[in-house]
This record gives C-alpha cells, structure tokens and sequence, in this order.
C-alpha cells in the first residue's frame, strides 16, 4: 500500500496556480461555470483515492483556497495520520506531524519520490473547479462522450457529477488519470463566502 505521504502528494499538487484559467466544461442545468477570478475564495472537504504503479491507497482532506494560498490538511485511512500543506505557488511548507517541517524544493523532491510517478503541478487547483488550467500548462482537449472533461498534457480529467454551490455549478466527483496513475477526488461539500 502506497505511504500516507502519497496521498498528501496528491492535495500538495492541488495548491500550485499560476495565471488565468481557460474556457470551464460545461455544467449540467443553466448553472454558472465557476470564474476563478470571482471563486478565489473556498473550501472543498471530501475523500481522495489515488493508485500508482499498481498500489493504491486513500484518505480525506480539507482544501482551504485563499486566492493564491493553499491550506490543505489531509487524513489517511485507519489514523495512518495527518500532513498539512500551506504553499502560495512560490513557497511551500509541508508538516507531517513529526516535528520536521519540509520546506522548499526538498519537500517537493521527497514527496515525488514517495509517490512514485509525478504528478501535474498547477493543474490540480484548476481542475477542482471543474476548468483546464492555463494553456501554458498543455493543450486542452475537450471530451466527446457523454462523460464532460477533457484531455490536458498527458492527463485525461473526466467529471461524473456536479452540485450546485451557491450560484455556481462545481465537480462532486473527478478523475484524472495517465499511464499508470489514477487519482480519484470526491467532494462533499462545498463552502464558498457569501454573495456580496
């Protein structure tokens, strides 16, 4: 079974952006699309799923998004026990409840060599919205089925259910995978601040 520290990877990716998202895929109902530069402020609880090179593991997490800040806390399965993450796309700071704190390049390093496989820095925060990221961060390509998402860089993001938050439509349920990597997010709840 993949180390806790795996799963912390998974949310770590989530917290690193940069620029403006592009077009969202479409929700069902007439509901908005989120528009990241109104939803900069939110909190998504749920559970993760991720499995890698044939090991798989899970755990809940607790996304705070502040603008450009991440405050993550994630729990493994069976009081396996906690990681917090606090980065702003430039600084990271990891603590898994050891007392040793990661910071930097090396907490990125230890975290990937853990988990085994990398993942998308600075997609994830995007793709929880239910938007590819940046063009910069690889081309985009639509989903053609029935199912809404699309293809970005190597990482096909597929989307199996939307709820209403506030007056925007966000991913209930996403997976994005690629040659030998899967992870599974599912949201909740949603918490956005009230409407001005």
């Amino acid at each position: 079974m993949l180390r806790f520290a795996r799963l912390a990877f998974v949310a770590l990716a989530a917290g690193f952006a940069f620029g403006c998202a592009t077009a969202p895929v479409a929700p069902p109902g007439g509901v908005l699309a989120p528009n990241p530069d109104e939803l900069s402020q939110w909190t998504a609880k749920g559970r993760l799923a991720l499995t890698a090179q044939g090991e798989g593991g899970s755990g809940s997490f607790v996304w705070q998004q502040r603008s450009e800040r991440t405050e993550l806390a994630v729990r493994g399965p069976l009081g396996a026990g906690g990681l917090s993450v606090v980065t702003d796309g430039e600084t990271l700071q990891v603590d898994d409840g050891s007392g040793q704190p990661i910071d930097g390049e090396a907490a990125r390093a230890a975290l990937e060599s853990r988990l085994g496989t990398r993942l998308p820095l600075g997609e994830l925060r995007y793709w929880m919205l239910g938007l590819p990221a940046p063009d910069a961060h690889g081309p985009v390509q639509r989903a053609t089925g029935a199912t809404p998402g699309f293809t970005q860089g190597d990482w096909v993001v597929s989307y199996e259910a939307f709820r209403g938050a506030g007056r925007w439509s966000l991913p209930a349920r996403l997976t994005a995978t690629t040659a030998g990597t899967r992870v599974r997010i599912v949201v909740d709840d949603w918490q956005l601040p009230p409407e001005p």
